[in-house]
């Protein structure tokens, strides 16, 4: 294929690639009759935004990120979707005279020159990469979907209806309830909020840990869009009065989500929120959740231990969960037995057995715990410890033999001593049982393409207790963070080790949290050093800081 010996011969001479392995690549994309790029990049020799950066400028057209809420829907309305999926390709931008398109197939631009027939202006083209394109053209179809939707119902629209003591709900308010969670996925949401008040209902998704307002829909709707979720999740449609919580399995590109629904009754009709789980999300790495370098070295030292338990802290939301799967995947191998209780489970693991609780079967924490002993475990993961039974038995099978894994929730790693001990767990087996405890929080991560370098403040320096200025970065905004300057989390970490000195300190008769503080002050990276530390490697920023008002 000429093309892939003449890009071949590009990334050479730009250093991408040394000009043997170009020769290499080339004769493994010919043997495959697939483009250079693709295998580059399935190689991970290249990023998939790397090798289309590169294949722009070999084309000399710009590369171009588009955030979903730079689409204007009524542009890309105005030509065929079935075709613009067709050629992989959006609208992205018109002026008086051009028209650019965002494409994720370079070989299809004289195909894209076809589209000139609707429309009077001349084409241009910007390349990005296909994912992006794809997950464009399904966020607009959804909001054409949605806009259909409420423009074809009028307020008189009941959208319900019974035959035979069945219910019925029309096919657009269907189209409309997956639209918008087919909405939140392609935003990367965890939570989606949908909120009734007395003139309009309000929909929200949390993203990067903050509620952002998506789409208003009108009040006459909102039953028929409850009731689909209702009847998605299985729950009462008719019970109005009372909480109630379900669950909603769906694939949406090809991945698979589980949704989470929970109702609340508020003065002006339930409220709806819907947690988002990727249950085919996979994270092997530590570091891609920030245990790093020294951090990453007690980790490991504790997920080597044969027994005892290590229990992950923090408010909900705040990692607590992918942390402990990412250890389960360390620590899956085919020699060791592995078994979790979870509530639920949120992420399937394969060679892991895995057991959901239900309190209606009064299959609970404590009553799975005492049979997965008879199981001949070695590692058990327990998703929560929240009493006083579920919390003794961890004791006992940690000194029994068994690695331990659990959540629990304090402010941080030494308020871990303290909970069990109040739980009723005595002190001695408290000191014997833990091997350590890891406090976290989620802080968002500076957007890498507009983040700005700049120098500390006088009142920086204090907050970050610095004698001399040193560079920090600042938030800005482009299309790439959807103009917040922020894109992603990362988490700070707080790792307490329970050694000889902790074990004698818990042991001992006057025992107190603040003589525990007082020893690993020296002993240990607390939350907030571990927050400074992240700032000052341009990862987050001082305001990121400061919100983590119980850190500091």
């Amino acid at each position: 294929m000429i093309f892939n010996e003449l890009f071949g011969r590009f990334l050479s001479e730009k250093g991408d690639i040394t000009r043997a392995e170009a020769a290499e690549w080339v004769k493994k994309a010919d043997e495959n009759a697939s483009p250079l790029h693709a295998e580059l990049v399935k190689a991970k020799i290249l990023s998939e935004e790397g090798a289309y950066i590169a294949l722009a400028e070999y084309l000399g057209v710009d590369y171009r990120f588009c955030q979903l809420s730079e689409i204007d829907p009524k542009l890309v309305g105005k030509f065929s979707l079935e075709r613009l999926m067709e050629l992989q390709a959006v609208p992205v931008e018109e002026s008086a005279s051009a028209l650019t398109l965002l494409c994720g197939n370079p070989f299809r631009f004289e195909e894209l020159r076809s589209l000139r027939f609707e429309t009077d202006k001349e084409l241009k083209f910007v390349l990005s990469v296909p994912s992006q394109v794809a997950n464009i053209l399904e966020y607009v179809s959804n909001k054409l979907q949605q806009v259909s939707v409420l423009t074809d119902y009028s307020a008189t629209d009941t959208d319900i209806t019974e035959a035979d003591g069945e219910l019925s709900i029309d096919a657009p308010v269907i189209k409309l309830g997956d639209s918008i969670l087919k909405e939140a996925v392609s935003r990367g949401a965890s939570d989606i909020h949908i909120e009734p008040f007395e003139a309009e209902v309000v929909i929200r998704f949390r993203i990067d840990g903050r509620l952002t307002r998506i789409d208003t829909i009108p009040v006459h709707l909102y039953p028929a869009l409850l009731a689909r979720f209702k009847i998605m999740a299985n729950l009462n449609i008719a019970q109005r009065r009372l909480p109630q919580d379900g669950k909603i399995g769906l694939s949406i590109n090809d991945r698979e989500y589980d949704f989470r629904v929970s109702t609340m009754p508020t003065i002006h009709g339930e409220k709806l929120v819907i947690r988002i789980y990727n249950i085919g999300f996979s994270n092997d790495d530590m570091e891609n959740l920030g245990i790093a370098g020294r951090q990453k070295e007690l980790v490991e030292g504790l997920l080597s231990r044969p027994h005892g338990i290590i229990l992950l802290t923090g408010p909900t939301g705040s990692g607590k969960s992918t942390s402990l799967y990412t250890f389960l995947r360390y620590l899956n191998t085919e020699d060791t037995n592995i078994i979790t209780v979870e509530d639920p489970v949120e992420n399937e693991i394969v060679g892991i057995n895995q057991i959901q609780v239900n309190p209606k079967a009064n299959l609970t924490f404590a009553t799975a715990l005492r049979s997965i002993l008879r199981q001949d475990p070695n590692i058990i993961m327990i998703g929560e410890i929240r009493d006083e039974e579920t919390a003794q038995i961890a004791t006992r099978a940690a000194i029994t033999g068994h690695l331990v894994l659990s959540s629990i929730h304090t402010n941080d790693a030494v308020g871990t001593v303290t909970r069990l001990i109040d739980m009723g767990i005595p002190k001695y087996l408290v000191a014997d049982s833990l091997l350590g405890a890891i406090s976290q929080r989620l802080v968002r991560k500076l957007c890498p393409r507009c983040r700005k370098e700049d120098k500390t403040t006088v009142y920086e320096m204090q907050m970050l207790g610095l004698e001399q200025p040193a560079p920090i970065y600042r938030a800005v905004g482009c299309p790439y963070c959807n103009h917040t300057g922020y894109f992603g989390r990362i988490g700070v970490f707080e790792i307490m080790i329970v050694d000889e000195r902790v074990r004698e300190i818990i042991a001992e008769p006057g025992f107190t949290s603040e003589k525990l503080n007082e020893y690993l002050r020296t002993n240990m990276q607390s939350l907030e050093d571990s927050a400074k530390q992240r700032i000052l490697n341009g990862e987050t920023t001082l305001e990121e800081f400061e919100r983590l008002a119980d850190v500091v």
